[in-house]
């Protein structure tokens, strides 16, 4: 069963007096809006850069590979196969999954920037085995099932039965064929990521980060869409989030969590069949993507390839040796709070969506034969508490693991909030965050114990602030680690009126996006309505612009993707020469690209601006 860790002596009466004892960095007076300052250095990598460009391959690798009677090859792929290949595996199958690997692979490399598998980079073509057939790669027969990445020749391969071969035929009828022919484009990411040296023991990251890497490349392809959808099982995230980042297959049965690499999932029975050991939905933790996407928004889309190449052993490990252990645990707070407000630009109608699928669903054991049969916990983001004389108590089996969060929701009222804070497991820390009924996301400092303040400038949006008690652990240190939990209580205090329902979607706020061509859209002559202007100077953008007329205008400071930073002047301006200034500090802005937009009788003008380090 898990553990929980504990500091028995600690009294809540000095939580509550005390001010906030090893606080993270903090505002420039107590209550502010937190900003997320950069992280340094910035994790970024580039393969073309670092790497060049590789020839298209002309021939195939000598694998020294016994039963091999056949191949067919084009451009950077080639299939090889043995005697007993099956009949439905012919050219009609074999010449589009050729295709579909060449084309995706293309892309992958020559569009997104992955290095190719080391057998390109040995002048080789990337290979797919077929299972079953009677080659050195298995000793299975021709009806055998399945589809991994493998080896052979000491380089990585996709090996493949049949079936999903088959697949890619035109004439085959199987009901999953599309799932099966995105599945061996998936393994051939696999090959990809396991020729680069990062996440040597972190086999939830070989399932995420691949799953991203297909993510990432829908969205590039189709520019101007709204991306999405986001895989299904990125939702284990989004509803547990007390489930550790580095983990495979989620909340065990057991109560505890398996590790980066599977540790303590895998249980059989006396005769060698596997029994179930996960839960549904969360037992596929590990091929959801929310990790990397959340660096890939924040950090940037370098951050993933720099892991694959730094990161040589486990992910946050590898991350904090370049970072530190102040950033990386700065890090592991802003992922938890960006996530319980779905902040996450481009993706936080994707994670709004996966909530709504999920919210209330039954998480219970998956399928029999199975180690245990479990309680049924019904899914939701936000912890149950328990309130005794006063202090909030959480529950006990959703407690956080190592990196992962609760979130408490509050009911507030008035124009601050303050929380007394005791971590009672090791490297806690509290933050107080909210989404204004516009769909701004406030976030107050971070502290790791004692009083946790924010004034409530904006109004919550539902009368609601949610309280985030995340873990800050970022190593992996076996069994002790896997299955652990973290103690805290919180103690309400000014503006709270009492704990929010547990089953409500709280997070059900108006998520104020622009479509993607708003930078185009209401620009009928005159092409600049406003003359809207905008000059960067010492970390400001100084917004000009021009009314005919007196009107209620409102100006936004959004991402790239057009989703809302804040609104950061709403009122009214008189007829004429207009001008504001945006403080970008203020407001967490950091490299990259951003739009102003000004909006005033129906009508938009949006701007862009880059910020450079």
């Amino acid at each position: 069963m898990f553990q929980t860790t504990s500091r028995p002596n600690l009294r809540l009466l000095a939580v509550l007096l005390a001010t906030a004892l090893g606080a993270l960095p903090t505002s420039a007076a107590e209550g502010d809006p937190y900003a997320w300052p950069a992280y340094s250095p910035d994790l970024n990598y580039n393969f073309k850069e670092r790497l060049g460009v590789f020839p298209m391959p002309t021939m195939d690798l000598d694998d020294n590979c016994a039963g091999v009677v056949g191949s067919q090859s084009s451009g950077m792929w080639t299939f090889k196969w043995g005697k007993n290949k099956r009949s439905v595996v012919t050219e009609k199958a074999i010449t589009p999954m050729l295709a579909r690997l060449n084309k995706d692979f293309t892309y992958f490399h020559d569009s997104m920037g992955w290095a190719p598998d080391s057998r390109i980079r040995a002048g080789g073509r990337s290979a797919v085995y077929l299972y079953g057939s009677g080659t050195c790669t298995d000793n299975a027969d021709s009806n055998a099932l399945g589809g991994w990445q493998s080896s052979v020749g000491g380089h990585p391969i996709i090996l493949a039965s049949y079936y999903p071969v088959y697949s890619f035929d035109p004439a085959s009828t199987y009901g999953d064929k599309v799932s099966q022919q995105g599945a061996m484009v998936h393994e051939g990411i696999h090959a990809m990521l396991a020729s680069l040296p990062g996440a040597r023991n972190s086999a939830w990251f070989h399932e995420g980060a691949n799953t991203w890497v297909q993510q990432e490349a829908d969205t590039r392809r189709n520019p101007g869409n709204a991306p999405g959808p986001m895989g299904f099982l990125n939702a284990a995230a989004v509803v547990a989030p007390f489930i550790p980042i580095e983990c495979y297959s989620g909340w065990l049965l057991d109560g505890s969590f398996g590790g980066p690499a599977a540790e303590g999932v895998n249980a059989y029975d006396s005769d060698g069949k596997q029994l179930c050991n996960w839960r549904n939905l969360l037992g596929g933790y590990q091929y959801g993507n929310m990790f990397p996407t959340f660096l890939g928004e924040w950090l940037g889309v370098g951050t993933i390839p720099w892991i694959w190449n730094y990161a040589r052993n486990r992910v946050l490990e590898g991350m904090a040796d370049s970072l530190g252990d102040a950033q990386i645990r700065r890090l592991i707070q802003e992922y938890r709070a960006r996530m319980a407000l779905m902040d996450m630009k481009k993706w936080s109608h994707e994670i709004k969506r996966l909530a709504d699928a999920n919210f209330g669903s039954s998480i219970k054991t998956e399928y029999s034969p199975a180690v245990a049969q479990v309680e049924s916990w019904t899914a939701s983001m936000y912890a149950k508490t328990t309130d005794s004389n006063g202090v909030l108590i959480p529950e006990n089996r959703t407690l956080p693991g190592w990196s992962g969060a609760n979130y408490v929701p509050l009911k507030v009222t008035g124009s601050v909030v303050e929380v007394g804070f005791e971590p009672i497991g090791r490297n806690m820390s509290l933050q107080l965050c909210y989404r204004t009924a516009d769909g701004t996301p406030i976030y107050g400092t971070p502290v790791t114990s004692g009083r946790a303040t924010l004034r409530l400038d904006k109004p919550p949006a539902n009368g609601v602030v949610i309280a985030v008690v995340a873990n800050t652990d970022y190593k992996y240190l076996g069994e002790a680690t896997r299955k652990a939990k973290f103690d805290y209580r919180l103690a309400p205090g000014t503006g709270v009126t009492g704990t929010a329902e547990t089953n409500r979607k709280w997070y059900d706020v108006e998520l104020d996006y622009l479509p993607p061509t708003s930078a185009k859209r209401n620009l009928t002559a005159p092409a600049s309505p406003f003359g809207l202007q905008l000059a960067h100077h010492r970390g400001a953008i100084r917004v000009g612009f021009k009314l005919e007329k007196p009107s209620r205008v409102k100006i936004s400071l959004r991402t790239a993707y057009g989703a809302l930073i804040a609104n950061v002047l709403q009122t009214e301006r008189p007829a004429g020469a207009q001008s504001t200034t945006i403080e970008l500090q203020h407001w967490g802005v950091r490299t990259g690209t951003y739009l102003v937009s000004l909006e005033a009788r129906g009508v938009v003008e949006t701007r862009s601006f880059t910020v450079v380090r």
